[in-house]
């Protein structure tokens, strides 16, 4: 399917393409150039927070509308930026948002404008202590959900992968989000993990994702098998995606 002229089209049909509703970290952002309604959409974790401000100021700025006759003389005179491209089919531009970069809509414009400034979260090089890796990538889990979510997306380039954004915690507020693939989960279960999570009345989740699996499941265990898989690698943590889902938890 190809980009349509009509901006309010294209934003809704790639909301729901993205799924947008479901995944907190895939964003919209809608402006105006030169009187002409745009949109942006990316990922959070891959966005350049002052590389972005400089554009959307740049954009703010455009004054001539012969310079938005076309996505072609778009990209060449009102885009201060070296990898710009432009394509006008879903699957490239789906493709190019989940691995990182902008596609910028303009009312008027049947193809849009794909802007390569995505930036990877990373901490040092050492891995994390408790997954050791003989092969393989090094890089580990922080404290922040965005970059968490991001380091799973780097991996996962496809519209099926979901990130649901939860709330724990009277005081604490804790963010938790439920990751999982749309064609492969669960239903029963991911609706039962929906709701126990829900349900949780609690006042922090001062240990994090150990309070938080003391909460999921409170029963007495049996089994001699661990109830829940703990993991600090991104690698580690596709193994879980399919068949049921996983949840990654931070403050």
């Amino acid at each position: 399917m190809a980009v349509e002229r009509d901006i309010t089209w294209n934003i809704r049909h790639f909301q729901g393409a993205l799924r947008c509703d479901r995944n907190f970290d895939v964003v919209y952002r809608v402006f105006r150039i030169c009187g002409r309604e745009a949109c942006m959409f990316f990922v959070d974790g891959f966005a350049k927070d002052e590389i972005m401000e400089k554009l959307l100021e740049f954009f703010y700025g455009i004054q001539d509308e012969d310079l938005l006759r076309d996505a072609h003389t778009f990209s060449k005179s009102c885009v201060p930026y070296c990898e710009v491209a432009i394509s006008g089919e879903e699957d490239t531009i789906v493709g190019q948002i989940l691995s990182g970069v902008w596609a910028v809509f303009v009312d008027g414009m049947d193809q849009c404008v794909l802007i390569d400034q995505r930036t990877y979260p990373q901490r040092t090089t050492s891995e994390p202590d408790q997954d050791k890796s003989f092969r393989g990538s090094r890089d580990g889990f922080v404290e922040t959900m965005v970059f968490n979510a991001a380091l799973i997306r780097r991996r996962i380039r496809s519209t099926e992968l979901v990130m649901e954004m939860h709330t724990v915690g009277k005081s604490s507020r804790t963010d938790v989000v439920i990751a999982y693939m749309g064609d492969r989960v669960e239903k029963e279960m991911l609706d039962d993990i929906r709701n126990r999570i829900d349900s949780i009345d609690i006042d922090a989740l001062t240990m994090n994702q150990e309070s938080l699996a003391e909460c999921l499941y409170q029963h007495k265990w049996y089994n001699p098998f661990p109830k829940f898989k703990f993991t600090e690698r991104p690698d580690t943590c596709l193994l879980y995606t399919s068949p049921s889902p996983r949840d990654i938890s931070g403050s």
